[in-house]
C-alpha cells in the first residue's frame, strides 16, 4: 500500500509542475521554396553505345542524356546546391511496376543455369548530360542492355 502511495505522491507531484506560460519567442524565417523538375527517360537497347577502358578494351555501355530546355536552369542550380537523383523502372508499364534508386545491380540468369549481373548507375554533369551505365559482372558486352526506363528527378 505504501508503494501504491508513493507511486500516485510522484505522479501527482509531477503532473502538477507546470506554471504560467512565458512570453512567446521571435518569429521564425519561412522554410525555402523547394523546386522540382522531373524527366522520364526511355533508352532503347540500339541507343546504348560500348565505351573502353583505359586500355582501349570494350568495358560497359553508356547513353548520355540532355536535360531539357524548360528544366536547365533547375538543373544548374540542383548542380550546385540540390539534389540529382535518378530511378529506374522496373516491369515497365506492368501490374508491377516498380522503381529503384539507382545505383542498382539486377541479378540475372540463362535457361543453361548461367548467372551474371547487370549495374546500372548515374553520373551527372555541370553543363546539362545525366550519363547512365551498364556494367556486365562477367565482361561480355555480346548483348546490349534492354530498352529501359528511367525517371531523373531534380530537387533544389
Amino acid at each position: 500500500m505504501k508503494n501504491l502511495l508513493a507511486i500516485f505522491l510522484m505522479v501527482f507531484l509531477f503532473a502538477s509542475c507546470e506554471g504560467p506560460a512565458g512570453p512567446p519567442g521571435r518569429d521564425g524565417q519561412d522554410g525555402g521554396i523547394t523546386y522540382w523538375g522531373v524527366e522520364n527517360v526511355e533508352i532503347m537497347s540500339n541507343e546504348w553505345k560500348v565505351q573502353k577502358d583505359k586500355n582501349g578494351d570494350p568495358a560497359y555501355y553508356s547513353y548520355d542524356y540532355k536535360i531539357k530546355d524548360t528544366d536547365f536552369n533547375t538543373y544548374l542550380d540542383t548542380y550546385g546546391d540540390g539534389l540529382v537523383t535518378a530511378y529506374m523502372y522496373l516491369d515497365y508499364k506492368t501490374d508491377i511496376e516498380a522503381q529503384t534508386p539507382l545505383p542498382a545491380i539486377l541479378p540475372l540468369r540463362e535457361e543453361d543455369n548461367y548467372q551474371w549481373r547487370e549495374y546500372y548507375s548515374y553520373e551527372y554533369t555541370t553543363d546539362g548530360f545525366v550519363i547512365f551505365t551498364v556494367k556486365y559482372s562477367d565482361f561480355i558486352l555480346d548483348q546490349r542492355p534492354p530498352t529501359s526506363h528511367f525517371r531523373i528527378v531534380l530537387t533544389y
